[in-house]
């Protein structure tokens, strides 16, 4: 008889538990996609129950215990207003194969991956935080899938939208709410949002970053009420990127918005995604295969990333992390150096080792290599794109029984880092400095929190 019970916060506030029966839980598997289904990966529209149940076999095998999964606004939504039944069918069916396996699913989205209908139309990237019918379409979604999936055991959370970036192009929908906000916030700045880069002094991009951080804001409000409405016995999550951390960008990027410190009402927990960082910036981060002092700088960097991340009374998941191995993988619009198996694995399980203080589960990207993939998903699999075990699959299934035995313990913290916001996401050579500072600590032993 399946036991399976709906996952919740621990009542200390940190790592999760089973409700009504006390036993705890620490989240270990990784994202999870058909890798025959083409990149972007087509999973809802070319599903087929038998062979994403072998591949749930697979992870099985390996001792993990929850996938990460995209849902799609176009197997969610037959139009702004109406939900897809026959797409909410397929995921009742993916939970009921997890659930005979024991494997709990994060829905991750309404994602893009599938494409987006004709009637969804932004005139810029992330638009959607600023356009209310845009927001409006997802809350249809989040509101169906909450109807449907309220109180399933298998489902373990929520996860409002993958990687969100908060928009910055001074679009019509962007300057009205720059408008409004302008004349209470901010009534000496400009009257037309300035387009990125805005370098019009500091004061003002300050406040373009706390317009930003607003909407995004507003954005995970009304996503979450929207879950809520329809199923208040699941968790909420949104999975940030790395440069959410006002301290990890650097030009031509820059701050995403998305603060967490600023969300807590709204989220049950946070999750973060980590990934070596300097393919993208080579002047700013050294890569970990190289050297050991890059190997520990880039471990500490996670270390800083995640202490950042923590709301107090709220756990922390790694929910996307992993590295490639078997060949060359684009990363950054450059061919990057072959790694092979015991690189990725060196990596993967250093990063849990460094940060089993500062989280409460670790997801790995992804399940399986995928040769027709577009960046390092041609080779951060568990398994070989034929279905061969790699050497991080043999060594993730010898983590497993370790990582889920019990709930993890937070490391207390040794030392407080005030942290100058309006410096670091308006100065370049702040972050860099401001970097330099917590390496420092953490060489000398330290654990570093921040003052938010």
């Amino acid at each position: 008889m399946n036991t399976m019970r709906i996952i919740q916060v621990h009542p200390s506030g940190w790592g999760f538990r089973e409700r009504n029966a006390g036993t705890t839980f620490t989240p270990w598997g990784c994202n999870y996609y058909d890798p025959a289904t083409g990149w972007a990966p087509r999973i809802w529209e070319q599903f087929d129950p038998a062979r994403v149940g072998e591949h749930l076999d697979h992870i099985q095998a390996l001792g993990a215990n929850t996938i990460r999964v995209f849902s799609t606004i176009q197997n969610l939504l037959e139009s702004p207003r109406r939900v897809r039944a026959a797409g909410i069918a397929k995921m009742m069916k993916m939970l009921a194969l997890a659930e005979t396996r024991g494997l709990r699913v994060i829905w991750s989205g309404p994602s893009g991956w599938e494409g987006k209908p004709d009637w969804w139309r932004e005139n810029a990237p992330y638009e959607v935080c600023a356009r209310d019918d845009l927001m409006a379409a997802l809350e249809t979604a989040w509101r169906g899938m909450g109807r449907a999936f309220r109180g399933h055991p298998a489902l373990f959370a929520y996860d409002l939208q993958n990687e969100p970036y908060a928009p910055s192009l001074p679009t019509p929908a962007m300057n009205q709410r720059w408008a409004r906000w302008r004349a209470t916030h901010a009534p000496d700045a400009p009257e037309s949002l300035p387009p990125p880069p805005a370098r019009e002094g500091e004061r003002w991009l300050t406040a373009v970053h706390r317009f930003r951080e607003d909407l995004a804001t507003e954005y995970v409000r009304r996503m979450a009420t929207a879950v809520r409405e329809t199923d208040d016995t699941h968790l909420v999550t949104i999975g940030m990127h790395q440069k959410s951390v006002p301290f990890d960008w650097y030009p031509p990027d820059s701050y995403i918005a998305f603060n967490p410190h600023r969300m807590t009402a709204y989220l049950d927990y946070t999750s973060i995604h980590f990934y070596p960082h300097h393919n993208w910036h080579p002047n700013l981060y050294r890569d970990p295969c190289e050297t050991s002092d890059g190997m520990q700088e880039t471990l500490w960097h996670a270390r800083a990333i995640c202490r950042y991340m923590h709301i107090p009374g709220k756990p922390l998941v790694m929910e996307e992390c992993g590295w490639y191995s078997g060949g060359n993988v684009p990363i950054g619009g450059r061919e990057q150096p072959w790694r092979s198996e015991e690189q990725q694995t060196d990596w993967c399980t250093r990063l849990v080792k460094a940060t089993r203080g500062d989280v409460c589960g670790w997801l790995f990207w992804p399940y399986r290599d995928t040769p027709t993939a577009s960046d390092f998903s041609r080779g951060s699999g568990l398994y070989t794109a034929d279905g061969k075990l790699k050497d991080w699959g043999r060594a993730f299934a010898r983590l497993a029984p370790r990582i889920t035995a019990g709930r993890p313990v937070r490391t207390t913290a040794s030392r407080t880092l005030a942290l100058p916001w309006a410096e670091l996401v308006t100065e370049p050579d702040g972050v860099k400095s401001f970097r330099a500072q917590y390496l420092d600590l953490f060489r000398r032993g330290k654990v570093v929190d921040f003052a938010i």
